[in-house]
Order: structure tokens, then C-alpha cells, then sequence
């Protein structure tokens, strides 16, 4: 007796495992789910890498040899249908300045749309980046002692005044360091297929954030080298995950914890290079001495196709893009 209630308890047990075993493929997979999601949340945040993959295609339009000869590069980007409408060594990998912190303020909205986080506090208790906002040269927004500043706060300070400190701040708030960041900047780069390479979220390069504390990644003279076609790729992505971009980067003026925030953009409404018919509503600036004064505009005029023109080393940025504007919008057979 005590031998078959013994054999049934076995079969019983078995039976049991055995149903465990085809509901779940594995009947501990749910400890190892539960082990996986702790290891995982000490990660921190990740971004998703492949969000709003896309692909372009180049269709050059054909133009004469007057081309936008005052930039190392240029490139314009038909952003309503993927396609490289015009460039001008585009695919040569070149120092952009401050045009490197549309990756950054990719990353930042990622994660601020994904984990509503715009409102939340961003650590800016750092030496560096405080005495990098105080800097006559390369500062402009300042970390004020006992002030907080949210994540929106600080996209607006690094996307209209292009803040190099705010853009620094934003990174550490994404991944949890300014090296963990630049890695990040860099997958994200590698997941899209870009010809880039980021050491640095603000776009300065390393010789000017080593006296701050932030030449932490890449060589003392390294910077940011990505060309001109990913630039126009980063900023078409920003547009897709976030559109509300144009409502900010086309303000002339910002106010954020009493601060005025002014957008060198001169391509804008009451700016000297304005022009109604270009429908300019953007984007991002740049300059470094290093890498000269950038410029990535976007416009659409009505009937038209989004266009995303970049120009990088162009002293006359603002007249050379609205020519890369006019010469894009003009050519029937890309845009329509």
C-alpha cells in the first residue's frame, strides 16, 4: 500500500513538472523573467535603438556648378519622402559643432515622451557645468544655486540658445553619466547605419571641455566627426519621434527660469536673413572656431515637401541656405 501511494505521488509530481513544463517551456522561466527585470532596471534606462527606422534613398536633383561653394559640405534632405535631394560632400565626415546636439535632444525626447519626463529635475549640481555656464565664451545659460531645472527647461536652453552645459546636463539625466551618454549617442548612430562619431553631447570639442571636466571620452584633441548626410538624418529623426521641435526651435526668444534664451538663427521672423517665402520654422546652429559656423535649417512651403538643409564651415550660412532652399524647392522633379 505504502509502495503505490508512494509510485502515484511520483507519477503525480511528474505529471504536474510535465504540465509546467508545456505551458512555459520551462517550468522556472517565470524566476528567471522576475531575475532578468532586476538586472535590467539597474541598467537604467535604455534607449530603443531601432525606433522610427527608416530608410533613404538619394535622388540628387541636377543643377549647375552654382553650388553652395562657401561650405566644406552641404547636403538637403527631402524629408517627406527619405531622399538626399542635393550634396556637396555630404558624405564626408567633418567637425559640426553644436549640430551635434540633435542627437542629444534625440535621446532626451526619447526618453522624456517614453517615461513622461519632462517635468522631472535634472541634476545640475556639478562644478563643471557650472563654471562652463559662466564661461564668457562658451557658456550663456547659468545653473543658479538652489534653482531646479526640468528636463524641458534644459531642452529649450540646449535647443534655441544651444547651451552647451544644458545639453551635458540632459545626457547625465539619460544614462546616468556623460560617458555612459556618448556610448548611447554612438549606438544610436550605429543602429541608423550614420557615418559618426560623437565624443562629446554638446558638440565642443575635447580641447575646450578638458579645463570643465568633460574631456572624458576619445583624445585630448578629438571631436565630433559625423557628416553632414547623418546630421540631415539626425534631424529628420528628431522631427519624426517629436514634431512640437519646430515649436520651439522657430522662437526667436525664450524665456526660461528668467532667462532670455536667443536663437541665432537668422533665417527667422524679424531675423536680418528672414524671407517669407522660405517658410524657414528652424532648426539647430553651430560654431566652434574648429568647425566654423553650421547650420541645419528646415522649411516647407505650401504644396511643398518638407525640406532639411545642412551646411557646415559656411561663413555665409544663412544666405547659402536660403539659396540651398530656393534651388531644392524650385526643382519640380524632386519636390512636389
Amino acid at each position: 500500500m505504502k509502495k503505490s501511494v508512494k509510485r502515484l505521488t511520483i507519477i503525480f509530481v511528474a505529471a504536474i513538472g510535465l504540465g509546467a513544463y508545456e505551458q512555459f517551456s520551462n517550468p522556472f522561466s517565470f524566476i528567471r523573467q522576475e531575475y532578468a527585470k532586476i538586472a535590467n532596471s539597474k541598467k537604467g534606462y535604455q534607449p530603443d535603438y531601432q525606433q522610427d527606422s527608416q530608410t533613404y534613398t538619394t535622388s540628387l536633383v541636377k543643377v549647375s556648378q552654382d553650388k553652395v561653394k562657401n561650405a566644406s559640405a552641404a547636403v538637403a534632405l527631402d524629408a517627406s519622402n527619405n531622399k538626399i535631394i542635393y550634396s556637396q560632400n555630404g558624405d564626408k565626415k567633418i567637425k559640426v559643432a553644436s549640430l551635434a546636439k540633435l542627437m542629444t535632444l534625440y535621446l532626451t525626447i526619447q526618453k522624456a515622451e517614453k517615461t513622461n519626463g519632462w517635468n522631472q529635475v535634472v541634476d545640475t549640481s556639478n562644478k563643471g557645468l557650472k563654471k562652463l555656464g559662466d564661461d564668457v565664451e562658451l557658456g550663456g545659460f547659468k545653473f543658479k544655486n538652489g534653482h531646479k531645472y526640468t528636463v524641458r527647461d534644459l531642452y529649450k536652453a540646449a535647443l534655441v540658445q544651444s547651451s552647451n552645459n544644458a545639453a551635458i546636463a540632459l545626457g547625465q539625466w539619460v544614462a546616468g553619466s556623460n560617458v555612459k551618454f556618448i556610448k548611447m549617442m554612438n549606438e544610436q548612430a550605429q543602429a541608423w547605419h550614420l557615418d559618426a562619431t560623437f565624443v562629446s553631447s554638446s558638440g565642443l570639442e575635447n580641447n575646450d571641455l578638458d579645463k570643465f571636466g568633460y574631456n572624458q571620452v576619445g583624445g585630448k584633441n578629438d571631436a565630433n566627426m559625423i557628416s553632414a548626410k547623418s546630421i540631415a538624418i539626425i534631424a529628420d529623426h528628431v522631427l519624426s519621434i517629436y514634431p512640437k521641435v519646430i515649436d520651439d526651435a522657430k522662437q526667436v526668444y525664450e524665456t526660461v527660469d528668467g532667462q532670455t534664451l536667443f536663437n541665432e538663427n537668422s533665417l527667422l521672423p524679424g531675423r536680418p536673413f528672414y524671407d517669407e517665402s522660405l517658410h524657414v520654422d528652424g532648426l539647430k546652429t553651430g560654431y566652434t572656431v574648429a568647425a566654423g559656423l553650421c547650420l541645419v535649417a528646415t522649411a516647407q512651403q505650401p504644396g511643398k515637401d518638407r525640406v532639411i538643409t545642412v551646411v557646415v564651415n559656411d561663413y555665409a550660412e544663412f544666405s547659402d541656405t536660403a539659396k540651398l532652399i530656393k534651388l531644392v524647392n524650385n526643382h519640380d522633379s524632386s519636390l512636389k
